[in-house]
């Protein structure tokens, strides 16, 4: 197969991510929800501005990665294989394609998570609640954590590492887009389409707002310890309120990217799966991410946005979606953990893959 045609070949995160996302849209419409093409233009345009920003965030962190390996290696054939790899047509066009499914992903995730109150009324926190108890003997996580940082500076700690959850997020998606490994990038777009799409839906399925809204007594003292917590709740809530509007009529001034949901929590599953991809082929960063994903589990129960077993969930979720995307699209396991060596040049991996 010539190379211009394996560029436009379809990879397993568009044959998975296209079909989700006309079924979302599909299924959302049968549900009475006017999903139009002014939908899309509001998540799309702002990442279309976005995409250079992200591409050279990618690079940078990228050539600082492979940096580090020079270093250590005392040798600038890391970096050198690198800058030879990104400047193949075949990395920008995989680029840009991962860029769109991206997009899409977050276009499903956006608008079934902000919909729920409109397609499913039935609450589960009551029945969560319940479930977290009968997890830890009889002991809420909610209560527990909560009096156990009340007062500490672990409790500001936690909501200031839980309020840089989204960069988090958006600089690790960046760094994994731009490695110069094209299948390690495709596995990693497809762990990451199957855990935040089927997150979506399980919301939908099984909706919860979260401890902090049904049960905010058991956060009131300390919850101006954690003005970051504070702050986005009370947004979120403040949206959630407009959107339920739209039960009795026309929807007015709300921002679908503000959606409240509980289960799973996908910020307890996101930095498990990054951490995960990174166990494999970023060792280095594998211990930050573990501990990253352990303080933002921590987070998630004392801030009061998650019920304990939303971030069980979220992590099996995790390690699902990682488990199916190495296997419908197996990174190469002849390709390198950390930066290429010498004699496999990342440019050659890349015109391989």
């Amino acid at each position: 197969m010539s190379s211009t045609r394996r560029w436009f070949t379809p990879y397993p995160f568009e044959i998975y991510i296209w079909p989700v996302a006309l079924l979302s849209v599909l299924a959302l419409r049968l549900w009475g929800l006017n999903l139009d093409w002014s939908t899309a233009v509001y998540i799309f345009r702002p990442f279309l501005r976005l995409a250079p920003k992200l591409l050279a965030l990618g690079i940078v962190l990228q050539l600082a990665y492979h940096g580090v390996g020079a270093l250590r290696e005392r040798s600038p054939t890391p970096t050198k294989d690198y800058l030879r790899a990104i400047v193949h047509p075949g990395w920008i066009v995989l680029w840009l394609r991962m860029y769109l499914a991206y997009m899409l992903l977050n276009y499903v995730y956006s608008w079934v998570k902000v919909s729920i109150p409109l397609v499913n009324y039935r609450l589960w926190d009551a029945e969560l609640w319940v479930v977290d108890r009968l997890l830890h003997l009889g002991f809420s996580p909610s209560v527990f954590l909560v009096e156990l940082a009340k007062g500490t500076p672990l409790l500001w700690l936690l909501d200031a590492w839980y309020g840089l959850w989204i960069e988090t997020v958006v600089w690790t998606i960046a760094f994994f887009a731009c490695a110069s490994q094209a299948r390690l990038r495709r596995s990693f777009l497809l762990s990451c389409c199957l855990l935040w799409s089927i997150g979506a839906w399980l919301y939908m399925a099984v909706p919860a707002l979260g401890p902090c809204y049904t049960d905010a007594e058991v956060f009131a003292e300390a919850m101006p310890e954690m003005p970051s917590a504070e702050g986005g709740q009370e947004a979120l809530w403040q949206n959630y309120q407009q959107v339920l509007k739209g039960r009795e009529g026309p929807l007015r001034r709300f921002n679908p990217t503000r959606g409240v949901a509980a289960l799973p929590s996908l910020h307890v599953g996101a930095h498990l799966l990054f951490a995960l991809w990174c166990r494999r082929f970023a060792r280095p960063l594998y211990l930050v991410f573990l501990i990253g994903t352990a303080l933002t589990f921590l987070g998630s129960v004392v801030t009061g946005w998650h019920y304990a077993v939303d971030g069980y969930i979220g992590a099996a979720l995790a390690l699902g979606s990682y488990w199916l995307a190495c296997r419908l699209d197996p990174p190469d396991e002849g390709e390198p953990e950390g930066p290429p060596a010498a004699a496999d040049s990342a440019a050659d991996v890349a015109e391989r893959a």
